[in-house]
C-alpha cells in the first residue's frame, strides 16, 4: 500500500504562486522578497497571532499597525475618576474595581483613571460568538440549570399530587402561581442564554510606555487578574479576553477614546496570509511577499456583521496618509471588499481613494467582485470615477484544482465562472489582470483551525498585492524610480493574454511578475512613468465607450478627453509639466472604430473624436479599444487605451415573441459560456428560459450557472437580474422565469460551471411574456377607486393580487446638530471632517418586527456625495439595540414596546452640505401582524361602488389593453392589520400572472398611501360605556327619595347608586357638570387642582398648612390626601423594591428607621382616609353595569375612573407602607412582641385591589411585588418584577431581581443576570 502512495503532495499549490511567475521571481531574486515594503490590508482585521503572520524573516513583527477604523471597537473613556485611599474606583458597570499593583506603580497621572464600558459582542464574528456562548453554556450553565429546573419541577409535582386542581383555596392558588412562575422564569433564562452579551469595565491611564488599558475580564472588579495591555503601535501587544478572542488597543483624542481592536471575520487574516504569510518551517506555504510588513486597517464593522462603512473607509485612507506623512510609507493597499454602485462618475469615497493614489503613490489593488458571469458586474472599487485601482479577476489553474479542490481530473486553467466581468457600466476597464483566486491559507485563532480554503476575487487581489510588493521591493533595492501609475501600466502591458479565456474576465491577461519587473526596470527613466492619462468620454465623464441601447444602425461619434495628470500634481516640479511632450500613435483594434492616427500631447487636455460604426455587426457583444502608443518607443506598450464595448442585440420574432439560437445544440464543456443579448419587446414583463440536453438519454446532465441581467439607467447591475445554479439534463426541461423590462437589452448568460466535468449538448430558448401595468405602483387611499391599465404582450390569463406586507412611518428630526469631529477625522494637512447628528424618537405600544432606513442615503455608499451614514437605535436606558447604514433597509428585527431614540450620523468635510440635511426623514417599516393585507380588485368602476363580485382572473388577447380597478381598504381591515398609528403608507407587491412559478420571480412594488393613521373604530354619538361595550340610547333616571344620590337603571329591579353623594346633574365627588358650572367654579376647581400638585413639593410645615386649607374648602377632595402622602412617600423606585429597601438599612443604626416609621405611619393614616371615603360597593356596582344610558355617561365614567384610580393608588401606597413597617420591625424590633401584626390588614387590602384590577396591571405591580415578598414567594416576585421591567427599563428592577435570585441560591442565574444588568445599562450613548 505504501508503495502506491504519492508522498509528493503539491504543497506549493495550496497558496499558489507559480501561475503568475511570483515563485520563479523570488527564486531568481531571493532578496526581493517584499522586504522594505508595507502592505495595508483594508479588510475585516488581521490576527497577528495567526500562523505565518507573527514575524518577517529576521524575527521582526509582521503586523506593525492594527486599527479598527469602523468605530465598532471604540470605548468612551472621557470620564475620569480618582482612586480612593483603599485603591478602588467605581466602574461604569457599577462594580467596585480594585486597582492592580501594575496600575498603582505605572500610572504617571497619580490616582486619576479614565473609565469606560465595552460590549465585546461585536468584536468577533457571529459564528464565533455562538461558539463562545455554546462553550460557556456547557461549562457554567447546563448542569446547574438542570438541577434548578428539576427541583422546581419536583416541587410543582408534589404540590399537584397533594392538591387536586379543582377547589383550591386562595392561598393554595398563590402557591401554585408561585411554583409555575418559578418554572417559567427558569425556562426563560435558558432560552435567553443565546442572546447573552458580555460587557467589560475598561480602565485607561498613561504610563511611561504609553497608554495602558485594563479590561476587567473577571467581571468581579479583580483588576489584579484582569487583562493589561499597552498601545499596539508601541508594544505590539495582543492579549486574549477568552479562549477565542484576542484584541489589541489604540487610544485617540487624548485618552477620550479607547479603541479595542478585534477581528470581525476570518476574511482579512486569510487575505493577509496570501499576500505576505511567512512560514520559516514550511516555506511552500509562504504568501507571495513573505518579507513584507502588514498594516491592518479594519473597514468591516462588527455591528453590521463585517459590512464596510464610509466612516471606516475614510478613516483608513486618513491613517494611510498619516503613516505616509510620518515617513512610514504604505506601498500597497489590498482591498478585497466592495459593493456595486449605481453610478461611478462621482462619489465621495471614490474621490478620496483616487486622491490617495495620485498624491501618495500607493498602489491600490481591489478585487473585481464575484458577481459574474454576466457582463457589467464589476464591483466598486475598482469601478470608481477614476481608474486608479488595479482590479483583479479570479483564475484557477490545473494545479489548484488538484491540490485545493481534490478534483479527480485536471482541466485547463481558466477564470472562475463567478468572477465579475468587464466592462464597467460606463464602459471603463474594471479588470486589470487576473490571478489565482483561491488558497488554503492561515485564518484567525478563534476559528480553531490552522488554515482554510477560501475562494473569490478576494483571494486573487492579495496575490497581486503581494506581487506588487515583490516588484516594489526589487525596485527599492535597485534604487529604480517608479510610481503607482508606472506599476499599473507595467502590469497591464506585460500580462499573459490567454486566448481561450473569456476576454471580459481576464483583464489584459494573467499577471506576469517577471515581465512586469523587466518592464519597470527597462523603462524606468521615462517621463510618462510619473503620469497617468485621464480618459473621459462625453459629458458624463465616462471611463470608456459603452453602446448598449437597442439595435445599432448608425455611426456614433464620441468626444474623448485625454488629459495627462502628473503624480502629486499640486507639488510636482513645474519643469516636468513644461517639458512633457509625447507624440502618440492611436490604433483602433477593430475596423469599425475610427479616429485620428496621431496625437501630439503636452501637459494639457486634448479632445479627439472616436467614431464607432456598429451597423454591420451581427448580434453579439464586441470588446475593442483605441490603443495609444508612444511613436518614439512603441515596444514599451500602450500608454493608455480608450475602451469600447458594443452590444448588438437579437430582435425576437414579433409573432412568437421567442428567441432560439440558430447554432443549437451548443457543446458545453466546463467553462463554456453562452452569451446572448436580446432586445426585450415593449410590454414584456417576464421571460421564460427553457434549457435541456439535446441527448434525450442524458439523465445525469450538468450544472449550469444561469445569469440574466438588464442594465437600467443610473441603477446598479443587481437592479434587474437573476442568478441561479441549475441542473440540466435530457429527460426533463429546466424552466426558469425571469423578470424583464421592455425596450431594454437583456443579457442571457449560460455558463457550464467551471468544475462540472463532461460535455453536454445544450438547447435553450427564451419566450417573452408580458402584462404591463400603467399607473400600477402607487395608490392613494383618499383618491377612492384606483385604475390600472394593463397591456398584454401575448395571450395571458391575468390574475391580479395585491399583498401589502409592511407599514411605513415617517420620523421627523427632533434635534439636529453639526459639529467638527476630532483629530482622528482630519484629512491631511487640515481638512476637518464634520458630522451632522440627527435625533429621532419612536414610541411603540407593543412589539413589532421593524426595519429602519433614511431615504436620502439608502442603498448608496461609494457613489454617495456624503462619505458616511450610520444610525443607531437606543432603548430608554441608552443601550444600542439596532444599527444600520446604507444597506440595512431590508433587515427586520423585533423591537419590544417602549421608547426609543434613533441617532443618525452623516459625515462630510463641507459643513454647508451637512446643514442642508436638518430635515432628513427616517423611515420605520413595520411588518404587518397579519403577514399581508390585500386590496380588492374589480373588473369595473361600478363593481367597486356596488360591492359586486371581486375579480379573480380574466383572459387578455395579445396586444390588447384593459383596465382593472382597486378599491380602497376598509377601516376594519386596517384595524385588523394592527399597525402603529401615524403610518403614512403600506408597502408590498402586486402580481398579475396566474402561475405561482411566475409570481415568485415577477412582482411589482406597490405602495398604498394612507390619508392618516388607522382610524379609530366608529361608534354612534351615544356610544359610551364603562366596560367598552356598545351603548344604546341614553336616558337619565333619578330616584324619588331625598338621598341625594344619582341612580342609574341597570335593567328591571336594579338600582345602582353613585359614590360621594353626586346629585342629579352633577358628578361624583360633588363636581358639577361642565355645562352647569360657572367660570368661577372652573377657576376654583383649577386653583384647587394646582394647589394639590404643589403639596408634595413644599417643606413639611407649608405642605401641612396647604393640605388643611384645601380640606377645609373641599372636604371631599380625596386627591389632597394622596398629595400629602406623596410628601412623605419616597418616589425613588429602588426604595420601593423590597430587597433593596431592606438592604439600605444598617441594623446597628436604628435612627433612620425610627424617622422613617413616623413618615410611614402618617402615610398609612392618609391613605386610609382615601380608602375609607370611597364607596367601593358603588364602584363595583358601576363597573358591573352592562349599559349606562344617561346623557352624561361619558363624563360620569371619567369621574368614576378617577375614583377607581384614587382607590388603587391609596391601597397600593398603604400596602407598601405596611410592608415596610413590617420589614423595619423584623430588623429593629424583632424581640418586641407588642408590635402590631399587619397580616390581616394586608390580606384585606390585597383582596380589595383584586376586585378592581388584575394583579399584573402596571398600576398595582408594586403591591403585587411586596405581597409576594411578604409571603416569600420568589417565583411570583420575579414574575411581577419582569412585568415592571417591561413597563420601565430600570437597572433597579434588575438588581432587585438579582437579590431574589440570590435568595434562591441560583449562582448560575446570578452570573447571567449580572451580565444582563451591565450590558443593559451602558451609562451613555455608544460612540459612532
Amino acid at each position: 500500500m505504501e508503495s502506491i502512495v504519492d508522498v509528493k503532495f503539491p504543497v506549493t499549490s495550496l497558496v499558489p504562486k507559480n501561475e503568475t511567475g511570483a515563485l520563479s521571481f523570488i527564486r531568481m531574486y531571493p532578496e526581493y522578497d517584499g522586504r522594505d515594503v508595507t502592505i495595508a490590508i483594508l479588510d475585516s482585521g488581521v490576527d497577528p497571532r495567526a500562523k505565518g503572520l507573527e514575524q518577517i524573516p529576521g524575527g521582526d513583527v509582521k503586523v506593525i499597525e492594527r486599527f479598527d477604523c469602523s468605530g465598532c471597537g471604540d470605548v468612551d473613556t472621557s470620564k475620569t475618576v480618582t482612586a480612593s485611599a483603599e485603591g478602588t474606583i467605581v466602574g461604569l458597570s457599577g462594580r467596585k474595581l480594585h486597582l492592580s499593583s501594575t496600575m498603582k506603580s505605572k500610572n504617571v497621572s497619580g490616582t486619576e483613571y479614565r473609565i469606560g464600558l465595552k460590549s465585546v459582542h461585536d468584536l468577533s464574528p457571529s459564528r464565533i460568538r455562538e461558539r463562545i456562548l455554546s462553550d460557556l453554556k456547557v461549562k457554567t450553565w447546563d448542569d446547574r440549570h438542570k438541577v434548578a429546573v428539576s427541583e422546581a419541577a419536583r416541587e410543582m409535582s408534589d404540590f399537584e399530587a397533594k392538591n387536586p386542581p379543582s377547589g383550591l383555596t386562595g392561598k393554595e392558588k398563590l402557591v401554585k402561581e408561585n411554583l409555575e412562575s418559578t418554572l417559567e422564569f427558569l425556562n426563560t433564562c435558558d432560552k435567553k442564554f443565546t442572546d447573552l452579551k458580555t460587557s467589560y469595565d475598561c480602565v485607561l491611564f498613561p504610563t511611561n510606555e504609553g497608554w495602558m488599558a485594563v479590561i476587567d475580564t473577571t467581571e468581579k472588579g479583580d483588576l489584579e487578574n484582569a487583562v493589561h495591555v499597552l498601545e499596539y503601535t508601541r508594544s505590539h501587544q495582543v492579549v486574549n479576553l477568552d479562549d477565542f478572542l484576542s484584541v489589541s488597543i489604540n487610544v485617540h483624542d487624548g485618552g477620550n477614546v479607547l479603541e479595542v481592536v478585534g477581528v470581525c471575520s476570518s476574511h482579512g487574516t486569510h487575505v493577509a496570509s496570501i499576500a505576505s504569510g511567512y512560514h520559516p518551517d514550511d516555506p511552500d506555504l509562504n504568501g507571495v511577499a513573505p518579507a513584507a510588513k502588514i498594516v491592518s486597517l479594519t473597514i468591516g464593522d462588527g455591528r453590521l456583521e463585517s459590512m464596510e462603512t464610509g466612516t471606516a473607509l475614510v478613516r483608513a485612507i486618513i491613517k494611510v496618509m498619516e503613516l505616509c506623512e510620518a515617513g512610514r510609507k504604505i506601498d500597497v493597499i489590498n482591498m478585497s471588499y466592495g459593493e456595486h454602485g449605481h453610478w461611478s462618475n462621482s462619489g465621495r469615497v471614490g474621490e478620496l481613494m483616487s486622491e490617495l493614489v495620485n498624491r501618495y503613490g500607493v498602489v491600490w489593488v481591489a478585487s473585481a467582485g464575484n458577481h459574474g458571469p454576466a457582463l457589467c458586474t464589476i464591483g466598486t472599487p475598482p469601478d470608481i470615477s477614476q481608474p486608479s485601482c488595479v482590479g483583479v479577476g479570479a483564475y484557477v489553474s490545473p494545479e489548484m484544482m488538484e491540490a485545493e479542490y481534490a478534483l479527480h481530473q485536471k482541466l485547463p486553467g481558466n477564470v472562475y465562472t463567478w468572477s465579475s466581468r468587464d466592462p464597467c457600466i460606463d464602459g471603463g476597464f474594471g479588470v486589470t489582470v487576473c490571478a489565482p483566486g483561491a488558497a488554503i491559507a492561515s485564518v484567525p485563532q478563534f476559528t480553531m483551525s490552522k488554515a482554510q480554503l477560501m475562494n473569490g476575487t478576494s483571494m486573487s487581489a492579495p496575490h497581486v498585492a503581494g506581487s506588487v510588493g515583490l516588484l516594489i521591493s526589487g525596485l527599492k533595492q535597485k534604487s529604480t524610480p517608479y510610481t503607482a501609475f508606472s506599476i499599473k501600466r507595467a502590469l497591464w502591458n506585460t500580462a499573459t493574454k490567454i486566448d481561450y479565456v473569456d476576454k471580459f474576465a481576464q483583464g489584459n491577461g494573467l499577471l506576469n511578475v517577471g515581465k512586469a519587473f523587466e518592464h519597470l526596470t527597462t523603462y524606468c527613466g521615462l517621463i510618462e512613468n510619473k503620469l497617468r492619462f485621464s480618459v473621459t468620454v462625453g459629458n458624463n465623464n465616462a471611463k470608456g465607450i459603452h453602446m448598449r441601447h437597442g439595435v445599432l444602425t448608425k455611426v456614433e461619434d464620441f468626444s474623448v478627453n485625454i488629459e495627462p495628470v502628473i503624480f502629486n500634481e499640486k507639488f510636482a516640479d513645474a519643469a516636468d509639466k513644461i517639458n512633457f511632450n509625447v507624440r502618440l500613435t492611436l490604433i483602433p483594434t477593430e475596423h469599425w472604430i475610427q479616429c485620428g492616427n496621431y496625437l501630439d500631447l503636452c501637459y494639457s487636455a486634448r479632445k479627439i473624436s472616436v467614431k464607432v460604426d456598429p451597423s454591420g455587426l451581427t448580434p453579439g457583444v464586441y470588446r475593442a479599444s483605441v490603443k495609444a502608443y508612444d511613436s518614439a518607443c512603441p515596444e514599451k506598450g500602450v500608454l493608455f487605451e480608450i475602451p469600447v464595448t458594443v452590444v448588438q442585440p437579437h430582435v425576437v420574432d414579433p409573432k412568437s415573441k421567442e428567441f432560439v439560437r440558430s447554432d443549437l445544440p451548443v457543446d458545453c464543456k466546463p467553462h463554456t459560456i453562452i452569451r446572448d443579448f436580446i432586445l426585450v419587446p415593449k410590454y414584456a414583463t417576464w421571460a421564460v428560459i427553457e434549457m435541456r440536453s439535446a441527448d434525450s438519454n442524458d439523465a445525469v446532465g450538468g450544472k449550469f450557472f444561469l445569469h440574466t441581467q438588464q442594465i437600467l439607467p443610473m441603477k446598479f447591475c443587481k437592479a434587474m437580474e437573476m442568478q441561479k445554479i441549475l441542473p440540466v439534463n435530457g429527460t426533463t426541461p429546466t424552466v426558469q422565469p425571469v423578470r424583464v423590462e421592455g425596450d431594454h437589452i437583456i443579457e442571457i448568460c449560460i455558463a457550464k460551471f467551471w468544475s462540472n466535468f463532461g460535455t453536454l449538448p445544450l438547447r435553450y430558448s427564451v419566450k417573452f411574456h408580458g402584462i404591463s401595468p400603467l399607473n400600477g405602483s402607487v395608490m392613494h387611499s383618499a383618491s377612492g377607486v384606483h385604475r390600472i391599465d394593463l397591456t398584454a404582450l401575448t395571450s395571458e390569463e391575468v390574475h391580479p393580487v395585491v399583498a401589502l406586507k409592511t407599514a411605513a412611518m415617517v420620523l421627523k428630526p427632533s434635534e439636529t446638530k453639526v459639529t467638527p469631529l476630532t483629530a482622528r477625522d482630519v484629512i491631511h494637512p487640515a481638512r476637518q471632517i464634520y458630522q451632522i447628528l440627527v435625533t429621532y424618537h419612536l414610541h411603540l405600544t407593543k412589539g413589532y418586527e421593524v426595519a429602519f432606513y433614511t431615504p436620502l442615503f439608502s442603498n448608496i455608499l461609494y457613489e454617495s456625495e456624503f462619505e458616511s451614514q450610520f444610525w443607531m437605535v437606543y432603548d430608554a436606558n441608552k443601550m444600542m439595540v439596532r444599527c444600520g447604514d446604507a444597506y440595512s433597509y431590508e433587515k427586520y428585527e423585533k423591537l419590544e414596546k417602549g421608547d426609543y431614540t434613533i441617532r443618525l450620523q452623516v459625515r462630510h468635510e463641507k459643513k454647508e452640505l451637512l446643514e442642508k440635511l436638518t430635515e432628513a426623514n427616517m423611515i420605520v417599516n413595520f411588518k404587518l401582524a397579519s403577514n399581508s393585507l390585500s386590496v380588492d380588485v374589480y373588473k369595473s368602476y361600478n363593481h367597486v361602488l356596488s360591492g359586486a363580485k371581486k375579480m379573480t382572473s380574466c383572459s387578455m388577447a395579445a396586444g390588447t389593453c384593459r383596465p382593472i380597478y382597486l378599491a380602497p381598504i376598509s377601516s376594519e381591515k386596517l384595524q385588523k392589520a394592527s399597525m402603529p398609528p401615524q403610518c403614512s403608507w403600506l408597502e408590498g407587491s402586486i402580481t398579475y400572472a396566474k402561475e405561482d412559478i411566475i409570481k415568485k420571480c415577477v412582482s411589482h412594488c406597490f405602495q398604498y398611501i394612507l390619508t392618516e393613521g388607522p382610524p379609530a373604530k366608529k361608534t354612534s354619538s351615544a356610544s359610551n360605556t364603562a366596560t367598552g361595550a356598545a351603548v344604546v340610547a341614553p336616558t337619565n333616571t333619578a330616584t324619588n327619595g331625598n338621598s341625594g344620590t344619582n341612580a342609574v337603571s341597570n335593567g328591571p329591579g336594579t338600582i345602582i347608586t353613585a359614590a360621594n353623594g353626586a346629585a342629579n346633574g352633577s358628578l361624583p365627588n360633588g363636581t358639577a357638570l361642565k355645562e352647569n358650572r360657572s367660570k368661577w367654579d372652573e377657576y376654583c376647581e383649577g386653583l384647587r387642582d394646582y394647589q394639590t400638585t404643589q403639596i408634595s413639593k413644599l417643606d413639611t410645615d407649608n405642605a401641612e398648612d396647604l393640605y388643611l386649607a384645601l380640606l377645609k374648602e373641599n372636604p371631599n377632595h380625596l386627591a389632597a390626601h394622596l398629595a400629602m402622602a406623596d410628601h412623605f412617600d419616597c418616589t425613588e423606585l429602588k426604595q420601593n423594591l423590597p430587597y433593596t429597601f431592606t438592604a439600605s438599612f444598617d441594623p446597628a443604626d436604628s435612627q433612620p428607621a425610627t424617622l422613617l416609621k413616623v413618615k410611614l405611619l402618617r402615610l398609612i393614616e392618609l391613605t386610609s382616609l382615601v380608602v375609607k371615603e370611597i364607596d367601593q360597593n358603588s364602584l363595583l356596582a358601576y363597573y358591573g353595569m352592562k349599559v349606562d344610558n344617561r346623557p352624561n355617561a361619558a363624563k360620569f365614567k371619567v369621574q368614576m375612573d378617577k375614583q377607581k384610580q384614587l382607590l388603587l393608588d391609596a391601597c397600593q401606597r398603604k400596602f407598601v407602607a405596611l410592608c415596610k413597617l413590617k420589614v423595619l420591625q423584623n430588623l429593629f424590633d424583632a424581640q418586641d412582641v407588642s408590635q402590631p401584626d399587619y397580616i390581616e390588614e394586608l390580606d384585606q387590602l390585597y383582596g380589595e385591589v383584586g376586585k378592581f384590577i388584575e394583579y399584573t396591571d402596571s398600576k398595582v405591580l408594586l403591591l403585587s411585588i411586596w405581597h409576594a415578598f411578604s409571603l416569600k414567594q420568589h417565583g411570583r416576585m420575579i414574575k411581577y418584577l419582569n412585568k415592571l421591567y417591561e413597563e420601565k427599563l430600570s437597572r433597579d428592577v434588575l438588581e432587585e431581581m438579582l437579590a431574589v435570585v440570590d435568595e434562591k441560591k441560583w449562582a448560575h442565574v446570578h452570573q447571567q443576570l449580572s451580565k444582563i444588568i451591565v450590558s443593559s445599562n451602558p451609562q451613555g450613548y455608544r460612540l459612532f
